[in-house]
């Protein structure tokens, strides 16, 4: 099985990984990653159609590879050729998918099947924040 990385994350020190969410919408997938006292690194799917969650301990050493804290591709996926084999829907919601994979240390793994994927950042302050914030500043204050 061939492994090629996509794209890295943004360089931070492991030990600040603080832990992630997976969140789908309307066919699209995010995975969010909090790193302490850094931005949120966000790993965004575009047509998503499938999606795995392997805890850290139930991981095998290839799901490793090449997915070390980063956006990989799985070139020429046996499960993804099954799943398109498979699927017998007269209509497809995708052009094209691809086998995305990428492993947090501490976490696990995170594979999907989707049409795109990339890697941006994002302020913490615009993931789960309360709308009334400056109000509950102004309390603690």
């Amino acid at each position: 099985m061939q492994v090629a990385t996509v794209a890295g994350f943004p360089s931070f020190d492991t030990g600040q990984f603080e832990g992630a969410e997976f969140s789908m919408s309307k066919g699209d997938a995010e995975l969010v990653v909090h790193v302490a006292g850094e931005d949120d690194v966000v790993v965004t799917f575009g047509r998503l159609r499938w999606h795995e969650f392997t805890a850290l301990y139930n991981c095998a050493p290839w799901q490793v590879q090449g997915a070390y804290f980063a956006l990989a591709e799985v070139v020429e996926s046996a499960s993804l050729a099954r799943f398109l084999s498979e699927d017998k829907a007269s209509s497809k919601a995708y052009t094209a998918l691809h086998h995305f994979r990428v492993f947090l240390d501490e976490h696990g793994c995170h594979e999907v099947f989707a049409e795109r994927a990339s890697i941006e950042r994002r302020s913490r302050s615009l993931v789960g924040q309360s709308p009334n914030k400056s109000l509950e500043r102004t309390r603690e204050g």
